[in-house]
């Protein structure tokens, strides 16, 4: 696709220029808005591919734009940043269908997280531009997947497999699944297969080796023959989807409450969280290798 533009709407002008900067340093085009009123009338003029928006701003803040803009174009990805004391709105944000969350202030790899998941859902939406007309559904299906280690493969799988298995769907409902499974996998991979806990991670993440530590852990003779198993049953409008990494599991009631918003910003455990919000029932399960969600389509 060509160079994405974003549409940056923030209230400090300190805060467009720095994560502008960032943005266009990671290739993208950027406009801005310094607040909802302006960004929505960007968004209509210029129809950027995602938005990044502050949650708090005079005359319309983040929250109203992101409904603004899902209501007229869903398949737009938007992230909102969020300050101290805006923790309450979060889930609310969720149901309008906001695909992620930025703390303030913003670090690098939090904005490459949040680019990743909005590159994710611009993938989903192209490939659901055209459905199955209504005449025609799906009835009853079922899946089997064996996947390995590499990383890098998993946006192209999640996407293959969203395609695939819940063609058809709502769109905002696709990529809430899409989101779902590609943190759920990634889990499987690095805290199952390869056993990196998340005190490793983050040392790991702030030492800028997460690559090469991910890279030593998978060459490793008892971990990189691991395999995760996908195995997905659909019927009608309804997917059941279940994982189980070969990792030696962990304490899943440990797991913070995904009902408390402020959850939602923090560094360890954030995907798992993200996806329990964007699915039905999502549960663990014996030792925490298992996990299993359903998901209306």
């Amino acid at each position: 696709m060509p160079v994405p533009m974003i549409l940056l709407v923030d209230d400090e002008p300190l805060v467009r220029e720095e994560l502008g900067g960032l943005l266009e340093d990671e290739g993208y085009r950027v406009l801005t808005a310094d607040d909802g009123e302006q960004g929505l009338s960007r968004f209509r003029s210029e129809h950027p591919d995602m938005v990044i928006t502050d949650a708090r701003m005079p005359r319309r803040d983040g929250l109203s734009l992101a409904a603004a803009i899902r209501a007229e174009d869903a398949r737009v990805p938007i992230t909102v940043i969020t300050g101290h004391g805006s923790e309450a709105m979060l889930l609310d944000a969720l149901r309008v269908g906001v695909t992620d969350f930025v703390r303030k202030p913003v670090r690098i790899e939090d904005l490459e997280a949040a680019l990743r998941r909005m590159r994710q859902a611009i993938d989903i939406a192209t490939r659901f531009e055209q459905k199955i007309p209504e005449s025609a559904r799906p009835v009853e299906q079922s899946w089997v997947f064996e996947v390995d280690n590499d990383l890098t493969a998993v946006p192209q799988f999640v996407e293959s497999f969203v395609a695939t298995c819940a063609y058809g769907a709502d769109l905002r409902r696709a990529t809430e699944l899409s989101l779902a499974l590609r943190e759920l996998l990634i889990n499987a991979i690095e805290h199952g297969n390869l056993e990196l806990t998340s005190v490793d991670k983050a040392r790991a993440v702030e030492s800028g080796s997460l690559a090469a530590l991910l890279e030593q852990r998978s060459r490793q003779p008892a971990l990189a023959a691991r395999r995760t198993t996908i195995k997905a049953r659909r019927k009608h409008q309804r997917i059941e989807v279940e994982l189980r990494d070969q990792g030696k599991g962990f304490d899943w009631k440990l797991l913070p409450d995904p009902t408390e918003p402020a959850n939602l910003l923090r560094e360890h455990g954030r995907g798992v969280l993200l996806a329990r919000v964007s699915v039905d029932d999502l549960v663990y399960k014996g030792r925490g290798n298992l996990v299993s969600f359903s998901k209306l389509l």
